[in-house]
């Protein structure tokens, strides 16, 4: 009785220090990790050379479900650069992709990936020369030089260009300066013609919108800026008698000076005198003015020409001479 009090007590008193040594004999004796194979190994792309970017996809068979993670640091190659690893769970199984680069031919062998509860060794790695063993044969003989296509064509019309931009410069010249210059001139006379047409267009647009006052202030301003640049004086403060007498070096018939001239009269009794404007009227002088404006700048350019036409007449007369 009195021993199996003290085997109690003993092993009262041992119970806590004995447990973990029990556990920890348990761990040692167990398997530490899962069992696992390769059950195959693909490379992208399939052939390969020293110096490429590979990626080896190899698939771990697992003996139970676990838990793998990637080796943090990566390892190192001694015949080549390890890039990067990536897992893929499939189920039981791991696909485990390594990126690498070559830089030694023949059979190499990847170092121990430890991905946690396994550690996969063995993996090797065929790297080919691109020149084989006895494969050398003879240099190839020199070639000649290499130039882009086109380059025969371009030359030549580069040369062309070189030939013929002077001899254009010579006989085409004056002519297509003096054409320049008639061009540009030409712009610049027509250009307060178009500015007139687009701001008739504006008010024929909102010719309902706007009241009369408004209409005829925008219409008679732009009016006497046209007829400012035509004649070469300053209109814009002129009064409608001082209009009419501007309006006789237009070139334009009477009828189109009188109707040009009935417009700003009727739009000083629309400011001053607030006479009613309707809208069929403000419609009848822009389809008037449009019209004045057309026969003048028709006549101008006939007026042009024949003066053109006189002064090349001239110059052959003096040439003959």
């Amino acid at each position: 009785m009195i021993d199996r009090r003290r085997f109690r007590i003993v092993a009262r008193v041992l119970s806590p220090f004995l447990l973990p040594v029990l556990l920890q004999l348990v761990l040692i004796v167990s398997p530490l990790g899962a069992d696992y194979s390769v059950a195959g190994v693909t490379f992208l792309p399939q052939q390969f050379y020293v110096g490429d970017r590979v990626e080896m996809r190899a698939v771990v068979r697992l003996s139970r479900a676990e838990e793998l993670t990637v080796p943090a640091p990566l390892p190192q190659l001694e015949w080549g650069d390890l890039h990067h690893i990536r897992l893929v769970p499939r189920g039981a199984e791991w696909e485990v992709r390594v990126i690498f680069t070559p830089f030694q031919p023949g059979t190499r062998t990847m170092p121990a990936l430890n991905l946690g509860s396994v550690t996969v060794s063995g993996l090797s790695v065929h790297v080919p020369s691109i020149v084989e063993a006895g494969d050398y044969g003879e240099p190839a003989p020199p070639q000649p030089q290499v130039v882009l296509p086109g380059t025969r064509l371009w030359t030549a019309l580069l040369v062309v260009l070189l030939v013929l931009l002077p001899l254009a410069w010579i006989v085409f010249f004056r002519r297509g300066r003096r054409y320049l210059q008639e061009l540009l001139q030409r712009y610049r006379e027509r250009q307060p013609y178009r500015r007139l047409l687009r701001v008739v267009k504006q008010l024929t647009a909102s010719i309902d919108q706007i009241d009369g006052r408004a209409f005829y202030i925008a219409l008679l301003e732009q009016m006497r800026r046209y007829i400012s640049t035509k004649v070469g004086a300053d209109c814009m403060a002129a009064t409608t008698g001082e209009i009419g007498a501007y309006l006789q070096r237009l070139p334009a018939t009477d009828a189109d000076r009188e109707r040009l001239l009935q417009l700003f009269r009727y739009g000083d009794l629309v400011k001053f005198a607030s006479v009613e404007a309707s809208v069929s009227q403000r419609a009848t002088h822009l389809g008037e003015l449009r019209s004045v404006v057309e026969s003048l700048e028709h006549a101008a350019t006939q007026q042009k020409q024949k003066q053109k036409q006189k002064t090349e007449k001239g110059r052959q007369t003096g040439v003959a001479v």
